[in-house]
């Protein structure tokens, strides 16, 4: 049986593609068309996955998408009863709308009834196609994304997001081949919403800015009045529910700000542009931050009286924020933790194609998600001609690349590392990574100022031999697709400034050799010369680029950015520095 689960029409749009109950493909449409988070319909995502699979679209089952259009629609006149003073503001906002903005508003909803139709007409063998299309409820794919992959038969489930059809939160009970909904929390109440709206309060931009935003808050003071007055706002409820006095907000409204005049007036004038922030914005930041946290071990508490499981779940744009997730799994609530790599709206289309072959076709539960290296993979022929085609300075290296690798990063020099599939998710972990020693202090402003172009504050993750986690980090658990924060020790902290935060912790990627031999190698490799199987890890890509998907991709961003040098498959690639290290 072959099911295609695509997602559109919002951010982050993908498709996956699940043989006999395997997945074997996955990718966003962003890695093709190079247009960040590109949420249009995922022309080039689905084709990936036909070619990958040596099909047609008729050759399809079934294909299943992130929404159920429905569930919107039924919503709607509820929306405007409860918010009907606000109506004229948003229809008027609509008008001015760009087409492109405009999608994931009221225009997608017929888009995504006329998809059978579009995807009959798109791809080869359309004509032909038989296949059933399928509807899937937003949430419910987000929690089947984390846990049918997770090899738990039993676990709590939490997913949180902006929102989905009308939920923004959604407390789930997974067992064997079933998901239970244990609750939601419904729109308004939305933490990814809020969290958003903070930081564009803070000047960052929408979709982009949470990530910032968590940066940010270890600059400020989450104990202060600012956290006082913000935690005021917010409700904890019974049964892992929270709600919110909304006369602060207008994301529920206007899409051009996301805090009320009311929010302002309490917190301070909303920035046009991120910087520059005085310590009562940083507190805003991270007294944001902290009630996030807050509200993961508030769900988390509830999930383990509701389910009593040992293992936890998690899905949906928050399950991003890796300082939160660290701060659930390291409270003891739960033994184990499973957190979808593609977390965002990207993940839930292998969620929608779990969802229907585990629990509305009954098909077996086999596989478990072992690596995120789902996306395009390279011959070293193919890595040869783009090289050719470049006519960039390269040699053959060999086996050798990874003792050559180490002492270039030794020598305090930044590399770009292609090798392998692509990664499936926002974060690099290891084959489309930039890499850097984590001991010298100037390391982290120097990849920011020369390579990423980006804010100073934003700190780098680390990548650590799984067995040795423990020795530098003040947690053990394996991390392997960096979605958790833990602390640096004590002792550690001054040798290894370039991966340290400001408020001593990092967000680190385990790494052991099934999950990625050739990152693996590499850090052998560099403790052999330095004592220490830590790299500095970073996403191979420069300002507002996608991460790089092919040999071409790599080098584009080699030749545009001041990367010392290209570690391609076995090639060493330089502009002006010696291949000779």
């Amino acid at each position: 049986m072959i099911i295609i689960g695509i997602n559109a029409f919002g951010h982050d749009s993908s498709a996956s593609i699940i043989i006999n109950e395997v997945l074997v493909f996955a990718i966003e449409e962003e890695r093709l068309t190079r247009k960040k988070h590109d949420g249009q319909f995922p022309v080039k995502s689905i084709q990936a996955c036909l070619d990958f699979a040596n099909i047609t679209i008729a050759d399809v089952d079934h294909i299943t998408f992130f929404w159920k259009p429905g569930l919107t629609i039924r919503h709607i006149p509820h929306y405007f009863f409860k918010f009907f003073d606000k109506v004229p503001k948003l229809l008027k906002e609509q008008r001015h709308f760009k087409v492109e903005e405009n999608l994931g508003m009221l225009n997608y909803l017929k888009d995504m009834y006329r998809l059978p139709k579009r995807i009959r007409n798109t791809f080869e063998g359309g004509a032909r196609a038989k296949f059933q299309f399928h509807y899937q409820e937003h949430h419910l794919c987000h929690a089947a994304s984390a846990f049918y992959p997770s090899g738990f038969y039993e676990a709590a489930i939490l997913t949180v997001d902006g929102a989905g059809e009308w939920a923004t939160t959604l407390f789930a009970h997974g067992k064997g081949n079933r998901l239970a909904k244990l609750g939601t929390v419904d729109t308004p109440y939305s933490l990814g919403a809020f969290y958003q709206a903070i930081s564009m309060h803070l000047g960052f931009k929408l979709i982009e800015g949470p990530g910032k935003l968590m940066a940010l808050a270890s600059f400020g003071n989450a104990n202060g009045q600012v956290y006082k007055d913000m935690r005021s706002l917010f409700q904890f409820e019974a049964e892992g529910k929270y709600s919110f006095d909304m006369s602060y907000f207008s994301y529920h409204y206007s899409r051009k700000s996301g805090v009320s005049k009311k929010f302002n007036s309490l917190f301070g004038p909303s920035k046009t542009e991120a910087g520059n922030w005085n310590q009562k914005e940083k507190d805003v930041a991270a007294s944001a931050q902290r009630i996030v946290e807050e509200l993961f071990l508030h769900f988390g508490a509830y999930l383990k009286k509701a389910t009593g499981a040992d293992a936890i779940c998690l899905a949906g744009g928050v399950a991003l924020n890796s300082v939160a997730n660290g701060k659930l799994i390291q409270s003891g609530l739960f033994k184990h933790i499973f957190i979808q790599p593609a977390a965002g709206d990207s993940g839930t289309s292998l969620g929608s194609a779990f969802l229907l072959a585990h629990e509305q076709l009954n098909r077996p539960r086999q596989y478990v998600m072992k690596t995120a290296f789902l996306g395009h993979a390279y011959s070293d022929s193919d890595y040869e001609a783009a090289l050719k085609a470049a006519k960039v300075n390269y040699k053959l290296v060999g086996e050798g690349i990874y003792d050559l690798t180490a002492r270039i990063l030794q020598q305090e020099y930044i590399i770009g590392w292609f090798q392998g599939a692509m990664e499936y998710g926002p974060r690099a972990l290891g084959n489309r990574s930039i890499f850097a020693s984590p001991f010298p202090a100037n390391m982290k402003d120097t990849i920011n100022r020369r390579i990423k172009f980006r804010e100073g504050f934003r700190p780098f993750a680390a990548i650590v031999s799984e067995e040795e986690c423990s020795t530098y980090f003040t947690f053990h658990l394996p991390n392997p697709y960096m979605l958790l924060v833990y602390g640096v020790k004590e002792e550690y902290q001054q040798l290894m400034p370039a991966i340290t935060h400001v408020d001593g912790t990092v967000r680190i990627q385990t790494v052991n050799e099934e999950e990625n031999k050739h990152t693996r190698r590499l850090l052998t490799a560099f403790k052999a010369l330095t004592g220490h199987p830590v790299i500095l890890n970073t996403s191979f890509n420069i300002k507002s680029e996608p991460i790089v998907c092919s040999p071409q991709d790599a080098i584009h961003s080699f030749v545009n950015s001041d990367l010392d040098y290209l570690v391609m498959g076995p090639f060493l690639v330089s502009k002006q520095l010696p291949l000779e290290v």
